[in-house]
């Protein structure tokens, strides 16, 4: 009873426009503490045996706590003096904060790995100022998945991902949405017009994915990846091409399935790369979507990447039904079969230039998946928390092969060869 009549003073005595923390998340490299307001200052502190980050927050809280990932072993948030939040990572390495950013929902953090000789140092450093940088949201959702009305005002070109080959977009209804295609197969009839091909490399920006053994990053892997495999495309001139991004910048999941859909895609392969705490785990794999995980390791990765509009602070459930709930609709399944078609072919292209996680093909509820009419894959390229894996994803050479392995299932796939 004292205690929380003590925890009731602390939160009262706060200032009255102070934030509220609400919510604890994390994905390997990035804590994310949701709040009702945007934090503008905050103070930062290492402590060692055992490793552990400490941020103070001006801002009030009910005790919270959260499993970590990556590095982070544990997260928990509680009042640490009136008007002020503490949140303490438990840490199995030491990991030092290299931004913060806030938002109108609350403050990100991205973190990275250090040597234990740098974090002594951040220790014998004692409490020091936090940076933290006020953003805003850098990607807006189209129209037509945010429910606001379409601005049929003209306005000079907006900033779109760029289309590798050119051509003239198709024509969209008044929410800019092109219509559905008519496909019993899956992939659009090509009458004197190439099929495309939509390549996302996964995370980016704010979101950086999973960090590997040697302390890089996952969207890095996953931009080089889809751009090396769009230039090799371009080259064989049979398969239009479109980037979901082509810099490091960060679109939200709902985002990524409209570009999709509006470039009318044939088929759409979201490329990423896993991490694990087993250092030993490797190898790739590829998921299609489904309502009901394969195995715990495809469940547990779909929660992971399924995360990463938290992140950027977007509002999940901004997502047009036919994102959202179009899992088990029929008219999914008929671009369901295409997928796992496209995943065989992937694989058997594959196999000679990368190693496997045991079975290759696995089953997921992937957001990114959600497309209702485009036929749609998430391939995992590897292990970042493997030696011999990150070695491979972070080298050219290794991009390169996995990269013509990827063109060459989408050539034989799309073009029937």
């Amino acid at each position: 009873m004292l205690r929380r009549l003590f925890l009731l003073l602390l939160i009262l005595s706060a200032p009255a426009q102070a934030a509220r923390l609400t919510g604890l998340s994390i994905t390997p490299g990035v804590v994310t503490i949701t709040a009702d307001g945007r934090p503008a200052v905050a103070h930062q502190l290492a402590l060692g045996a055992p490793y552990r980050l400490v941020i103070d927050i001006p801002a009030v809280t009910e005790p919270m706590m959260s499993a970590g990932a990556g590095s982070v072993t544990g997260m928990r948030a509680a009042m640490f003096s009136p008007g002020v939040a503490r949140l303490v990572l438990d840490l199995a390495a030491p990991l030092e904060i290299v931004a913060a950013q806030s938002r109108p929902t609350g403050l990100t953090l991205t973190l990275r790995r250090i040597n234990s000789a740098q974090f002594a140092q951040a220790v014998a450093r004692g409490r020091q100022p936090l940076r933290i940088d006020p953003v805003a949201a850098d990607f807006e959702l189209p129209p037509s998945l945010s429910g606001k009305p379409a601005d049929t005002s003209v306005k000079p070109a907006a900033v779109v991902p760029p289309v590798m080959v050119a051509e003239k977009p198709p024509i969209a209804d008044a929410e800019g949405v092109p219509p559905p295609l008519p496909r019993a197969s899956g992939i659009r009839p090509r009458v004197g017009n190439k099929p495309r091909a939509v390549i996302d490399a996964g995370h980016g920006g704010k979101d950086v994915g999973a960090i590997s053994v040697n302390g890089g990053h996952e969207k890095d892997v996953t931009l080089a990846i889809a751009r090396a495999t769009a230039r090799r495309l371009e080259r064989g001139g049979k398969v239009l091409v479109t980037l979901t991004r082509n810099d490091d910048r960060f679109i939200p999941l709902a985002g990524r399935v409209a570009i999709a859909r509006k470039a009318r895609a044939d088929l759409f392969i979201s490329i990423h790369a896993d991490s694990a705490p087993n250092p030993q785990a490797r190898g790739a794999s590829v998921y299609t979507l489904s309502a009901v995980a394969s195995d715990a390791v495809a469940a547990r990765l779909a929660a992971r990447e399924n995360k990463a509009d938290i992140i950027g602070g977007v509002n999940l459930g901004l997502e047009a039904p036919e994102v959202g709930d179009i899992m088990i609709d029929l008219s999914r399944r008929a671009t369901g079969n295409v997928s796992v078609a496209f995943a065989e072919i992937l694989q058997d292209e594959l196999s000679s230039r990368i190693k496997f996680r045991g079975e290759f093909h696995h089953f997921a509820g992937f957001l990114v998946l959600k497309a209702p009419d485009v036929p749609s894959v998430l391939l995992e390229t590897g292990y970042v928390s493997n030696a011999e894996d990150s070695d491979l994803l972070f080298a050219d050479q290794g991009r390169k092969r996995i990269a013509e392995g990827i063109a060459a299932a989408i050539e034989r796939h799309l073009l029937g060869d």
